[in-house]
């Protein structure tokens, strides 16, 4: 029997090339939206239902809002922008074209008047919240 010498690492070593290979050649299989993830938060406050959207790079008039049937939906898309030929040269480029997102509104949303403001890349979308019931807290015993 002859004996064979391994490398115990050679499949790690392996896996860390295929990596370099898709941080150079970028993921290909992920979408954009897994790339440059945007956030959205939805609270509460004086009464107020507010949603803030972080939307870097888009501008006021590429951003679109829509309440309907108890769904506030939020929706951007970059103009068509043709890029003036220049000499630069990118290796590495994280963009996002568009960004939608749907939520369901509370029954306490007030959603004819709603009011939308953008301001340094955050969306801040409030409405007022009616017949808001009284939150009655009690303990429960666990059996």
């Amino acid at each position: 029997m002859q004996l064979v010498k391994t490398n115990p690492l050679a499949d790690l070593e392996r896996m860390e090339k295929e990596m370099d290979k898709l941080w150079q050649n970028g993921w290909g299989i992920m979408p954009s939206s897994f790339v440059n993830q945007t956030t959205t938060d939805m609270y509460e406050e004086n009464g107020k239902l507010v949603t803030e959207v972080t939307l870097p790079n888009f501008s006021k008039n590429e951003i679109s809002v829509k309440v309907n049937e108890g769904v506030l939906e939020v929706s951007a898309k970059h103009q068509d922008k043709k890029e003036k030929e220049t000499k630069r040269q990118y290796y590495f480029r994280e963009t996002s074209d568009s960004y939608l997102r749907k939520v369901t509104l509370p029954e306490a949303a007030n959603s004819e008047k709603v009011d939308a403001k953008f301001d340094n890349g955050v969306l801040r979308i409030s409405m007022p919240l009616t017949n808001v019931p009284e939150l009655n807290s009690k303990e429960v015993e666990v059996k």
